[in-house]
C-alpha cells in the first residue's frame, strides 16, 4: 500500500510539474517561432500555463482511476484466494477429525465381537483376530487417504462381512453382490462401513431368519450402495439414521465430498430398514 501511495504521489507531481518544467526550458523558442508565423501583440511574451492544467488534471484522473481499479481487484483477487484456502483447510481438518473419530468406533465393534467368540472359547477367535489385523491394516494405511481404488474398498467391505459371519449363527444369511466394473474408479474410504454396520448391529436375530442383503453396483459413473437387513419385534430397534457416531459422521462426509454428487434415502418399514446411496464419480 506504501508503494502504491508513492507512486500515485509520483505520478500527481509529474503531471502537476512537467507542464511548467517543459514550457520553461523550451517555452522561449516555441513562443519566438510562433511570434514569428502569426504574431500576437496581445499575449504577454513571459506567458506560462498553471502549474495544473485541464489536460494533465484528466491524465492524472485516468492513470488514477485505471491504476486504483487494478489495486482494488488484485485485492479482492487475494482475499477471495485467502478465504477460499482458509475454508479448504477448515474442511480437510472437519473431514480429518471424522476420520479419526469412525476409526475407534469400528474398532470398539469389531473388538466386542471377538471377545463374544473369546467368551465363547469359539475356535474362529484366531482366524477373527488374523482378519481385523487384516482391517486394520487398510484402516491405517489406505484410509488415511482423500480416495482409494474402489476395488480396495470392496475387498475391505468384503474382509469386515467375512469377520461379522464367524459370530452370526444359521439364523442369519448375507449375500454380498457386486455388479459393473470397479477398476479405475476411486472412492472416499470408510463411507460404506458405517451402514454394514448398522445392519449387522440392529439386523441379526438369534431367534428369527435375519437375511442381510448389500450390493454395490457401477454403471454409468455413478456407485449404487445398498444395504437391507430386517427388524425384529423383540429387538430394540432405533432408526440408523438418529443413532451412533458412523451414521451422522458419514452423512456429514458425503456433504462435504460429494456435494450435489450423491443422494441417500433411508427407508424404514414394519419388516426392513434399507438404505440406497446413490454417488456420482
Amino acid at each position: 500500500m506504501i508503494a502504491y501511495t508513492t507512486i500515485i504521489i509520483t505520478l500527481l507531481i509529474f503531471f502537476g510539474v512537467f507542464p511548467r518544467l517543459y514550457q520553461h526550458l523550451f517555452g522561449g523558442d516555441i513562443q519566438r517561432f510562433a511570434n514569428a508565423v502569426r504574431p500576437n501583440p496581445n499575449r504577454p511574451r513571459n506567458f506560462r500555463p498553471p502549474i495544473l492544467s485541464p489536460g494533465s488534471i484528466t491524465i492524472f484522473l485516468l492513470v488514477f482511476i485505471f491504476s486504483t481499479g487494478i489495486k482494488v481487484i488484485n485485492q479482492w483477487l487475494q482475499s477471495e484466494r485467502r478465504s477460499k484456502q482458509i475454508e479448504n483447510e477448515k474442511l480437510n481438518a472437519e473431514l480429518s477429525f471424522l476420520k479419526a473419530q469412525i476409526n475407534p468406533h469400528f474398532l470398539f465393534n469389531t473388538l466386542n465381537n471377538i471377545y463374544s467368540l473369546a467368551a465363547d472359547k469359539s475356535d474362529l477367535t484366531a482366524a477373527a483376530v488374523m482378519k481385523l489385523s487384516n482391517i486394520m491394516r487398510y484402516v491405517l494405511t489406505e484410509a488415511k487417504n482423500d480416495t482409494v481404488p474402489l476395488e480396495k474398498e470392496i475387498q475391505f467391505i468384503t474382509d469386515y462381512i467375512e469377520l461379522q459371519k464367524m459370530r452370526t449363527t444359521d439364523k442369519t444369511c448375507i449375500d454380498f453382490i457386486i455388479a459393473g466394473e470397479s477398476n479405475g474408479k476411486q472412492i472416499s474410504p470408510l463411507i460404506f462401513l458405517p451402514f454394514v454396520e448398522n445392519a449387522f448391529k440392529y439386523g441379526i436375530s438369534t431367534r428369527e431368519l435375519s437375511p442381510i442383503s448389500i450390493l454395490l453396483e457401477m454403471q454409468n459413473g455413478t456407485i449404487h450402495f445398498q444395504v437391507k437387513n430386517s427388524k425384529h419385534k423383540y429387538t430394540n430397534i432405533r432408526p440408523a439414521a438418529k443413532t451412533g457416531i458412523g451414521i451422522s459422521n458419514t452423512k456429514r462426509r458425503l456433504d462435504l465430498l460429494y456435494q450435489n454428487r450423491y443422494t441417500l434415502n433411508i427407508d424404514e418399514d414394519p419388516k426392513d430398514y434399507t438404505i440406497n446411496l446413490n454417488i456420482h464419480v
